[in-house]
C-alpha cells in the first residue's frame, strides 16, 4: 500500500532550496584538515598571547579569559563551522556539539573575567567590549538553542 501511496503521488517541482542544495558540495578532507589546523593552532596560540599581555606579565588568573574566549569562539566554533561543511547526518550532530563545547569555553571565560572584576573590586560592564561580550554570548545561546531545537537532525 505504500509503494502505490509513493507511487501516485506528482513529481515535486524543483525548488530554488533544491537547486542550491544540489550546487553545494561537502569540504574535501585535505581542505577541512588544512582549516582545522589554522583554527585550532591561531586559537590556541593567539588565547596565549594575549593572556601573556602586557610582555612580561606572565600567566595569570586573567589569562585563562582571552585564552578560553580564543579556544571557545574561534577554535571549537570554528571547527564547528567547518565540519557542517561536511556535509551529512554525523557531521551535522558533531556540529552541534562542538559548537556547545565552544560555547562553554567561553562561559568559563566569561566566568573567569566577571570573577577577576570581583577581586579587583572593579564595576561588570562598563566598556563597550564588555558589552559587545555579553551580547555575543547571549546571541551565540539563543542560535544555539534555536539550532538544536528546530535544525536538529533527528527532529
Amino acid at each position: 500500500a505504500d509503494d502505490h501511496h509513493k507511487a501516485a503521488r506528482a513529481p515535486t517541482a524543483p525548488t530554488q532550496h533544491n537547486a542550491t542544495m544540489a550546487k553545494m558540495t561537502p569540504l574535501p578532507t585535505n581542505k577541512y584538515l588544512l582549516l582545522l589546523s589554522i583554527v585550532i593552532g591561531h586559537s590556541l596560540l593567539g588565547g596565549y598571547y594575549a593572556g601573556t599581555r602586557p610582555e612580561g606579565a606572565g600567566w595569570r588568573f586573567f589569562s585563562w579569559h582571552p585564552f578560553l574566549m580564543m579556544v571557545g569562539m574561534v577554535g571549537l566554533m570554528g571547527t564547528a563551522t567547518l565540519t557542517k561543511k561536511r556535509m551529512g547526518y554525523t557531521n551535522t550532530k558533531l556540529h552541534g556539539m562542538i559548537a556547545w563545547a565552544g560555547l562553554m569555553s567561553s562561559y568559563a571565560g566569561f566566568y573567569v573575567i566577571y570573577q577577576n572584576k570581583n577581586t579587583m573590586g572593579k564595576d561588570h560592564y562598563t566598556t563597550l567590549h564588555s558589552k559587545a561580550g555579553l551580547a555575543v554570548l547571549v546571541g551565540s545561546t539563543m542560535l544555539g538553542m534555536a539550532g538544536g531545537g528546530f535544525l536538529h537532525p533527528d527532529f
